[in-house]
């Protein structure tokens, strides 16, 4: 049930609510009016009723103000006049009351003189008010001794005596209210049909103005959904731009690398040469001492110039795994620094674009730099995990002791707190690193602290989805 009401859109879910809440209010209103209608109804027929019968009673209960009985005169006198035609047809049977509930006429002969508990409907008319209750057919099948199939009406009126409202007795009688059942019926069937109407106007009214808002809705929701489709593919030509900027520049890297090592390093070389090939005299050292001097600076440009062609180029990288990338940086900065580099790579299974190889490339080789530079490369470690279907971990550890960190590096030291100081993480190297990372719209940070030692951590969304949906 609940899977299936997920499913509906806001007009559905609206509408069945709607219908549920109307509904109910239709038959809770319904019915209140109706019984109200019924009590007006019943309440005015018996005023009316009342009325028609006082106008035979009263003049001939006069004496019933100082007396517990009716002669029998006016006893004869009402028998004849409840034989009427205008009353006999509407009235079944009549009883007259004294207040405390002595019967002083009845059609039954055998109740009249009895004294009886009054009723609830003696009691009111009592105090002058018209007590009436009505019974439908089949409520009530005997009235007094005669079988009834009719409708029926219970009333209760006070007789007052003539010009006077002293009530001296109570008149009861029971009247056929097959007119006034006719009567509740079709006031009963216009309310039903008016509320009822009225609920389903509101409720389709209601239902008009939350369809509109749907739709409106709706249509903001595809607009949003397209919206954020373009922006995505905004963003991955943004990074597939950036990682193809990071190719040209490492393409541009490796010539300049190539033109200082076959120009300036060639020249360089061969001046080395020549001046170690001049002739000179056996006694003149001072210029043999001039000419050392001059070798020895050739040769250290020499070697400065190799070394930056090193850092320059990039290893042939373009068809190497993850697994070789990482070996071929990690072997080269062991053997270069004479230190430990401990291996912890999780294989991904994806395969990696130029950027992303170029990326890891030098993420690796930055932090592993600023391991020896900065922390003596104890401890250095490089760990690689898959934290779910498309981001990747790529982590540089290493450990230090207090008072072994040098350059800008300092116990404690936060990203936030390398920027706030002007670190720039440390240097240019990191900074640039750092940038470079976020351009291919991954996570960059660095931490550091006496105890704990430095964490180098970038995470890259590895294998985005291309225009044609194939992967990267």
């Amino acid at each position: 049930m609940i899977g299936i009401w997920k499913k509906l859109n806001l007009t559905q879910k609206f509408g069945l609510a709607a219908g549920g809440v109307m509904t109910a209010g239709t038959l809770v209103i319904g019915t209140w009016v109706s019984n109200e209608i019924k009590t007006g109804v019943t309440l005015n027929a018996a005023t009316n009723a009342a009325l028609f019968m006082e106008t035979y009673v009263a003049p001939l209960a006069g004496e019933l103000a100082d007396k517990d009985y009716i002669s029998i005169g006016p006893v004869l006198a009402l028998d004849e006049a409840f034989s009427t035609p205008a009353v006999d047809e509407r009235i079944l049977a009549v009883r007259i009351w004294k207040p405390d509930g002595t019967v002083v006429y009845a059609n039954d002969l055998e109740v009249m003189g009895e004294k009886f508990d009054p009723s609830q409907g003696l009691l009111e008319a009592a105090e002058g008010k018209v007590f009436s209750e009505y019974f439908a057919r089949g409520e009530i099948t005997e009235v007094d001794g005669t079988t009834v199939d009719v409708p029926v009406m219970e009333i209760y009126s006070p007789i007052r005596l003539p010009w006077s409202d002293e009530i001296v007795a109570v008149l009861e009688f029971y009247e056929d209210a097959t007119s006034v059942a006719a009567t509740l019926a079709a006031a009963r069937n216009r309310s039903w049909l008016m509320v009822g109407a009225s609920m389903l106007v509101m409720t389709m009214a209601l239902l008009g103005i939350v369809h509109s808002g749907s739709i409106l809705i709706e249509r903001q929701r595809r607009d949003l959904q397209r919206g954020a489709k373009r922006n995505a593919e905004l963003a991955r030509r943004v990074e597939r731009a950036s990682g193809r900027s990071a190719e040209l520049a490492e393409q541009h890297l490796r010539r300049v690398s190539a033109d200082l090592h076959d120009g300036p390093a060639q020249l360089i070389s061969l001046a080395a040469l020549r001046i170690g090939g001049l002739p000179l005299a056996r006694n003149d050292q001072k210029t043999k001492r001039e000419v050392a001097d001059i070798s020895g600076a050739l040769g250290e440009a020499m070697r400065e110039i190799r070394d930056i062609c090193h850092g320059l180029s990039l290893p042939e990288i373009e068809n190497q795994s993850l697994e070789e990338i990482t070996a071929d940086v990690t072997n080269s900065h062991a053997a270069r620094t004479a230190t430990r580099v401990d291996l912890d790579v999780e294989d991904i299974g994806v395969q990696l674009q130029p950027h992303e190889k170029i990326c890891i490339y030098r993420f690796f080789q930055e932090g592993l730099n600023n391991a020896f530079r900065h922390g003596k490369g104890k401890g250095q470690r490089v760990e690689i995990r898959r934290l779910d279907e498309k981001r990747v971990r790529f982590v540089v550890f290493n450990d230090y002791e207090n008072g072994e960190i040098s350059g800008d590096f300092k116990a404690g030291t936060k990203q936030e707190d390398a920027k706030k100081s002007g670190m720039e993480y440390g240097g240019i190297g990191l900074l640039g690193l750092g940038e470079r990372v976020q351009a291919l719209g991954g996570e960059f940070s660095f931490d550091c602290s006496v105890g704990e030692g430095a964490r180098l951590q970038m995470i890259l969304n590895i294998g985005s989805e291309t225009d044609n949906g194939k992967k990267d």
